[in-house]
């Protein structure tokens, strides 16, 4: 399932927690070489650099006194685009398949607090791109490396459900909003104030029926000869 906020069964999370994490050594751990190959005694000695799983470092704490966790380039790399506001030409899937998720674990070991940022800024610049491609429909639109994972089932998604229903993103998006896809339908026809359409309550329709009858009657006896109305 979709889903940022992956659970212990959800195979990206999986994925992405196998990920490696460059590290720094802080102090010598005895009988750890093995956790760098190019070790030359059964210790770790300070200021060495070994790559560890995200699984394991995340079951860490943040200031721990053993390793200092590293944060990738591709994040630096994208620091410039998210300021110059240019992320819609960005390859995430070439950068990262998970290029979200593998952020947002590494967000609390960044000290300098941009990788959140980073995030949330690239998503929020390429939103409006991914509104667009997923109502054109174009082959070419998502390339293998173009989206990142999540963007990549959002498309997916929004193309399933444009194809269906003709809305955009609104319920992925908004999920608290819209809680099913006629919901974000209806929102589209309030805006295009397509929606609005007043209908006649039961109680009114049978008294303008009533009255109709009525008005028949009267027109059927003004139409009989003088005669006939006064035999009856």
């Amino acid at each position: 399932a979709m889903n940022y906020f992956p659970n212990y069964y959800s195979i990206e999370d999986i994925f992405v927690t196998q990920e490696k994490v460059e590290c720094r050594v802080n102090t010598k751990l005895q009988r750890m070489g093995f956790l760098d190959a190019g070790a030359e005694t059964d210790d770790l000695e300070p200021g060495r650099t070994i790559n560890l799983p995200l699984w394991y470092i995340k079951e860490l704490k943040v200031n721990n006194a053993y390793f200092t966790v590293a944060v990738p380039d591709i994040y630096r790399n994208v620091h410039k685009a998210v300021c110059e506001a240019e992320t819609t030409h960005i390859e995430l899937g070439r950068l990262h398949p998970y290029f979200y998720e593998f952020g947002r674990y590494l967000t609390p070991y960044d000290r300098n607090h941009v990788v959140g940022r980073i995030i949330f800024e690239t998503l929020r610049q390429r939103v409006r791109h991914l509104l667009d491609i997923s109502k054109s429909d174009r082959d070419g639109a998502k390339s293998e490396h173009r989206l990142d994972s999540i963007e990549a089932k959002l498309h997916e998604a929004g193309v399933r459900t444009n194809s269906q229903v003709g809305f955009p993103l609104l319920p992925l998006l908004f999920p608290l909003q819209f809680t099913s896809p006629f919901d974000g339908l209806q929102y589209i026809d309030w805006l295009q104030m397509t929606g609005n359409r007043i209908r006649t309550s039961e109680l009114v329709e049978e008294h303008q029926k009533k009255r109709r009858r009525a008005d028949c009657s009267d027109d059927e006896g003004d139409s009989l000869p003088s005669s006939k109305r006064a035999t009856l």
